[in-house]
């Protein structure tokens, strides 16, 4: 059973259609090659369009409440966000990679070659998503706690204001 949210099944996807496209394009002795790339083509698809498509949000305002209220997007696959796959799926060409290195020849090379290929994403795509979340953390605070300004402003204008059009005597014991 695929579980997935959002546009998440958009990644399996595109690497079942990039496996479906490479086998028959390389030869039966390349038979690695061809899941391995596919595997780098759907980790790119992912981070890049998961990047994208998860840091949207969208703001609605209640009109009974007059209060705003965020939807953040999620679209992931196997209840992970889609980014992340994208550091997953180089991962298994790494250990499939891993377990052909006693090949010989080109096929070596184009190993070697492929995991260099591997290690790089890996790097790059863990690198960025590290800086992309910890500035998304800080963004949050910041507005965490311009929200929590407004609160207390909120607050303040309503208890000095609560009184201003009502009578006080009318508290007052009779």
């Amino acid at each position: 059973m695929i579980v997935w949210s959002g546009r998440g099944f958009l990644s399996l996807l595109i690497l079942f259609i990039a496996i479906f496209l490479f086998i028959p394009i390389l030869p039966e002795t390349y038979i690695t090659q061809s899941f391995v790339i596919p595997l780098y083509i759907a980790a790119i698809f992912s981070y890049i369009f998961g990047i994208k498509w998860n840091k949207t949000l969208r703001v609605f305002i209640d009109k009974e409440t007059g209060k705003e209220i965020n939807f953040k997007s999620n679209h992931g696959l196997f209840w992970i966000n889609m980014e992340y796959w994208g550091i997953i799926f180089p991962l298994f060409a790494l250990v499939m990679l891993a377990q052909t290195l006693d090949k010989q020849g080109t096929e070596l090379y184009l190993n070697i070659f492929l995991i260099l290929i591997g290690i790089a994403c890996l790097v790059y795509f863990s690198i960025t998503l590290f800086k992309i979340k910890n500035s998304t953390i800080s963004n949050s605070q910041f507005q965490k706690t311009d929200a929590e300004t407004k609160l207390s402003f909120i607050k303040e204008e309503i208890v000095t204001n609560k009184f201003d059009n009502e009578d006080p005597s009318q508290y007052l014991p009779k």
